[in-house]
Parts: structure tokens; sequence; C-alpha cells
């Protein structure tokens, strides 16, 4: 039996409303130093629904989106593009890719809350980004009607390699967020219980705070000031528990847990306000189960 995650979920790229637009083709001078980027993920769950059904309907195979039980990939890489000027040679361009976050992270299109998945907070080069790539894998889809058989006939287009193509300048000492949003997809039923999944994606990098979650382990607890660090999987976030519930692995909607169940080295899942300089002030923490 599968069974439905009470993660939150997962990004869409949508419109990127860059904070300054390189307005021709002729980009400017990278600038020195470093910026500082929060990445994203999130998605419209029920534009994502709407529109698979709509694929579906439009091949003759009508799916109700209530039989639809998920819709889920696997993202193992976003890397930005950045150009500009290299040393004092104004014919000689710069190019470079500059990677933001890369592992394995599952993600369920279908089962999101509206809340962002924190993929990184690193230092990035500041400058001008002309295009945001990304790289899926594994698709798989379940229904209700057959909810232990995961559908894995499943083709991505350009063999995942998906990208943005947007033009942003990250200025030195800037702290932003890099919001990544799956704002729709195509999904073709061509016959033989085979689909082609084409993801429509949007960006938008914005200088206001976001309700995300991120899942990460603990490190340098304070138990005076309610904080600790989160370390994802590329980069942390500084967290402020002060005001958060505190979940067990035990507990499902009520929280049972004190900070006395916090500790180093602990895996837990944080939600909360994501601030523009990558702290967290949380509304929740729940303990994870450890790796195996």
């Amino acid at each position: 039996m599968v069974v439905k995650s009470h993660r939150y979920g997962f990004l869409v790229l949508a419109g990127l409303a860059a904070l300054v637009l390189c307005l021709n083709t002729g980009c400017p001078r990278p600038a020195s130093g470093k910026a500082t980027l929060t990445t994203l993920f999130t998605a419209d769950s029920d534009s994502l629904k709407n529109t698979l059904i709509k694929a579906l309907m439009n091949e003759k195979a009508v799916v109700a989106s209530e039989d639809i039980y998920s819709l889920t990939v696997t993202l193992t890489e976003v890397a930005l593009d950045r150009v500009g000027v290299a040393g004092d040679d104004e014919e000689e361009t710069l190019k470079e890719q500059v990677v933001i976050f890369q592992g394995e992270l599952e993600l369920d299109l279908l089962n999101l809350t509206g809340l962002s998945e924190v993929l990184s907070s690193t230092e990035v080069p500041a400058g001008t980004y002309t295009k945001i790539r990304l790289e899926i894998s594994n698709p798989r889809l379940v229904l209700n009607d057959d909810p232990d058989t995961e559908i894995t006939n499943v083709q991505l287009t350009a063999n995942g390699h998906l990208f943005i193509g947007k033009t942003f300048t990250l200025e030195d000492g800037e702290e932003s967020l890099l919001v990544l949003d799956f704002g729709g997809i195509h999904l073709v039923r061509t016959g033989n219980g085979r689909y082609v999944l084409t993801p429509q994606l949007q960006a938008d990098l914005t200088i206001t705070s976001a309700e995300a979650q991120a899942s990460g382990e603990i490190a340098d607890l304070d138990l005076d000031a309610d904080t600790f660090t989160l370390l994802l999987t590329d980069g942390s976030l500084a967290v402020d528990y002060s005001a958060a519930v505190i979940f067990l692995e035990t507990d499902t909607d009520t929280p049972t847990g004190t900070e006395a169940n916090l500790a180093d080295g602990l895996t837990v899942e944080v939600v909360g306000l994501l601030q523009l300089d990558g702290s967290v002030v949380a509304d929740s923490v729940r303990i994870l189960p450890a790796a195996p």
C-alpha cells in the first residue's frame, strides 16, 4: 500500500521578476564579491492537477483529478549560468556555471500545500546570470484506483534537462530568495500505458520573505537562545525555534515534544517564515527518523 507523504513538497519555476534585469544583450561587467542566494522549490498543486487532467482528457484518457494520487520526480541539480566581461578585455566574455544544488530530492508535484522546499542557502559570485538549469529524473505516476502500483513508464522531454532563459543580477553583499516554481505540466498518454511528461517551469527572484519548509541536521543547538543551525545538502539555515511547536517521530497532528527532545545531530523538518538572510523563524520542528 502506498502511504501518502505529509511532507510539504516542492517546486515549479514561476515568472522571473529579477531584482535587476539586464535590458539588453550586452550585459555589464559582473560585480566583484559574493551574494547570498537561498533557493526554494514550490508549485501550484491545483494548477498542476488541472493541466494534467486537461492533457489526459485531450488524449481521450479521461481521468478525474481526484483519481490521481501522486506524480513524483527526483531533482538532482540546479545550476545558474553567469556571464560578463573577463578581466579588462571588453571583447572577452566570461561564461561559467554555478551549481547551487546537487543531490537527490524527491518531489511529489501533486502533493503540495503552498509551502516551499528549501534546496540550498549559499554564497554565489555576484554578477549577471542569464539562465537557470535543472536536472530531474525518475518520474513516477500513481493512480488512486491502483495505489500499490507505481507507473514508471513515463518519459521526460529533453531527457530531464530543463532550463529557464531569464536574466538577473546579484549585487555584492545582496541577499535574495530564488523561488523555482513548477507552474504547470503537460502529461500525455501515448498508448501502451506510456506517458510523456513536459514540466512548464518559471522562476522568481524576490525580496520578500516566504513560507517554507526545510529538512536537515541540527548543529550548534543553543537552548538559552532557542536557536540552532540546520545543515542542508548545500549550505545551512539559522533557525529560531522560540515560538515553534515540536513534533516527535511518533506524533501525528498533536505535538508532544519539548526543546529537551532536540539535540545536535538529529534530522528534523522545520516549517516557518524564511527571511532574506537565509534564517527561519520556525512555526514547527518535526523530528524525523534517523537515516538507515
